[in-house]
């Protein structure tokens, strides 16, 4: 044995190679007959096996088993019954396994050979966690390794299935040697977004040598909205948020998933620096001449994360007139986008209307210079142009879905959704309660707008990973452009020297655009279906690696890496986090009493909150109304990085400045109606 450290010799020969002129052993496979014995009848499909060539050690991945016996036909076994199955066989005829085994790597006597030969006749055994290791290319990382899957064989170590975690090259998933991971899988088999999520805790956890951050767009109910809530939380560290996760029958990770993080080498830890960002919803805004973001509640978003405490790392994303008129080509119907439409809109954008009341003012000007000139056009523009202009604009709120503000955003100190970066930072948009225009805007706006800071360096970290889902909405194959597809292809093909990596996800890999299939460096299959295996995506795949795709099982994805010869299969735990659906529950909105959400945002703000019963004495007669509102007041303190000392004791300040407010306001009442009197 040239290594026998790659052998698994405990469990004993598996089988043993054969050759025949039909199917000679190559470079690239071989094939071998499986033993009787109880490791043997572990084999399966995916397992990684050792064997010996003259000068190097073999490791490959099992493939297409068959069994063989020596009939020539059906027809032999058929008459050798007289067609009757109950009759007992005069002998038992034999029969074996057969496995095909595509090669991963060769470890050679010299270390610096690199050269493959075929295997030898000879034992097959199971490949040992060191076999893998090295057949996976791990001593060839340029980068850190990542966790991103963990690899069950069938022999044992320890008393338990050996697992080997399949990492892959952060230089190769981040850059700067390739990038971008795409994944494929069909709906609702937690696949995609769980995958995704775990991979960069995985990343986030092990990437120690790199500033990383990742934003992500949610497009699904709550899916992506608790991101900071741990997956079990203890009596000792809080009763009474563990009493209402035990309401909800959530008890954490299966032990079998924490046996798989102990086995990756990661923890179970939540994101700890979460930033949500929602547009307002529809018919919030208030119509002012300035509208102040900081004093935006999260009750007034269009996020499923509005509860009150828990809506601390929640912030606005509002529009004005101006930020809109770029994209005028996406909002409005093509049929309206004719030259003279557009001739218009780049009229605005010219006199630099950045408002809908400054558009109105404008359109105010225009009609009174039309009656005292009775000339049939304006600066160039005839009127019939300038009234299709102004009867398409008033239906732009609506359109827009609480995205636009009437007046000017003044955002302060708040974080914007598309400004620098954290350390860490976990940014997720929004979007899920959104559909068609006011959707695409904010994917496309944020996504180039990122694209811009990159290429001025301006990220803030050193590597920023964009997870879109839907992948072949936003980048679809085919000749069909758009502003948001070219920016996709770019990051595709640029994103990595600039910092950014492109964490795609679809059920249809065949329906992306090719290249931003063909410049991810890893790949993952979950369950695909058959109409999507008959793409040419799938040709290299084996006929049986088709097949096992068909019918995976939740948690186990198919790796295609830059270091990988053969694609593996692996397995991954949960993600981390509290599933959206939970936490929404969980954490959802109720109508609780003053004092309960006063506690809950204290809890948020504070390491030490205040005891109910202190709650209840400082707030007793105080109207919940004004409760309210000076909790609403220290949030927003909070949201623009302003938070105080003692929040507690800032939030009873603001409950006595509303109570003085509110005593001048009925003085002021009183005092008018007094005036009345007398006059």
């Amino acid at each position: 044995m040239l290594h026998p450290e790659f052998l698994d010799t405990d469990s004993g020969p598996v089988g043993r190679v054969v050759t025949s002129e039909e199917y000679p052993a190559t470079a690239h496979e071989f094939y071998f007959w499986t033993a009787e014995s109880e490791a043997a009848q572990r084999l399966d499909i995916g397992h990684i096996v050792a064997a010996e060539s003259e000068d190097a050690t073999v490791v490959a991945v099992l493939d297409d088993p068959r069994r063989y016996s020596d009939l020539q036909s059906f027809l032999d076994d058929f008459y050798a019954y007289d067609g009757d199955p109950s009759l007992e066989a005069l002998s038992e005829r034999v029969e074996i396994l057969v496995w095909c085994a595509r090669v991963l790597d060769s470890r050679h006597r010299e270390e610096r050979k690199k050269s493959r030969r075929p295997v030898k006749s000879g034992p097959v055994y199971f490949a040992t966690r060191k076999a893998i290791e090295f057949a996976l290319g791990a001593e060839e990382f340029s980068g850190t390794p990542i966790p991103l899957l963990l690899h069950e064989n069938g022999n044992e170590e320890d008393g338990a299935p050996q697992r080997t975690p399949l990492y892959v090259d952060a230089d190769y998933l981040l850059g700067p040697e390739a990038g971008h991971l795409n994944i494929t899988g069909m709906s609702g088999l937690s696949t995609k977004t769980s995958h995704a999520l775990f991979t960069i805790s995985s990343i986030f956890q092990t990437a120690r040598d790199k500033k990383v951050a990742a934003l992500m767009f949610n497009v699904k109910g709550a899916d992506l909205l608790f991101l900071d809530k741990p997956v079990e939380v203890s009596k000792d560290e809080d009763p009474d948020l563990a009493e209402r996760y035990a309401k909800e029958g959530y008890t954490g990770l299966p032990e079998e998933h924490r046996m798989m993080y102990e086995a990756l080498g990661l923890e179970t830890k939540p994101f700890e620096n979460l930033r949500i960002f929602a547009p307002l919803r529809y018919g919030m805004d208030s119509g002012e001449r300035v509208l102040d973001l900081a004093g935006i509640p999260a009750r007034k978003l269009n996020t499923l994360r509005n509860a009150r405490g828990e809506d601390g790392c929640v912030y606005p994303i509002v529009w004005e007139l101006g930020d809109v008129l770029p994209y005028a080509g996406s909002v409005f119907d093509p049929s309206d986008m004719d030259d003279k439409f557009r001739g218009f809109i780049e009229e605005l954008r010219a006199q630099e209307i950045r408002t809908q009341s400054e558009f109105q003012n404008l359109m105010d000007e225009i009609d009174e210079y039309f009656e005292e000139s009775e000339k049939q056009s304006w600066n160039g523009h005839h009127r019939s142009t300038i009234a299709k202009v102004r009867n398409r604009f008033k239906i732009l709120p609506s359109k827009c879905g609480g995205l636009l503000a009437h007046g000017r955003v003044e955002h302060g100190d708040l974080p914007s959704v598309d400004g620098p970066f954290e350390d860490r930072e976990v940014r997720v948009v929004d979007i899920s309660q959104l559909t068609g225009i006011p959707q695409d805007l904010i994917v496309t706006s944020a996504i180039e707008r990122i694209w811009d800071l990159a290429e001025n360096g301006d990220l803030g970290v050193d590597r920023l990973i964009i997870f879109v889902d839907e992948l072949n909405k936003y980048a679809p194959a085919g000749s069909k452009t758009s502003s948001l597809k070219d920016t996709l292809v770019d990051i595709s093909a640029r994103g990595r020297h600039l910092n950014l990596v492109l964490f795609g996800a679809q059920q249809f890999r065949s329906k992306v655009d090719d290249e931003v299939i063909g410049n991810a460096a890893t790949s993952l299959y979950g369950r695909i279906g058959d109409e999507e295996l008959t793409a040419s995506s799938y040709r290299s795949f084996s006929q049986t690696t088709r097949e096992e795709l068909l019918q995976l099982e939740k948690g186990r994805l198919l790796c295609r890496h830059a270091h990988y010869a053969v694609p593996i299969f692996g397995t991954f735990p949960l993600p981390p986090v509290l599933p959206g659906a939970v936490g929404q529950r969980i954490f959802r909105q109720e109508k609780v009493d003053a004092a309960a959400s006063v506690l809950s945002v204290m809890r948020t703000l504070m390491s030490k909150p205040p005891t109910p019963a202190r709650i209840r004495s400082e707030i007793d007669g105080v109207p919940e109304e004004r409760v309210f509102e000076a909790l609403d007041a220290v949030q927003a303190m909070a949201r623009s990085g302003n938070v105080a000392a003692d929040p507690f004791k800032n939030f009873l300040w603001n409950v006595k400045r509303g109570a003085q407010r509110r005593d001048r306001r009925e003085t002021s009442s009183i005092l008018s109606g007094l005036d009345r009197m007398r006059d």
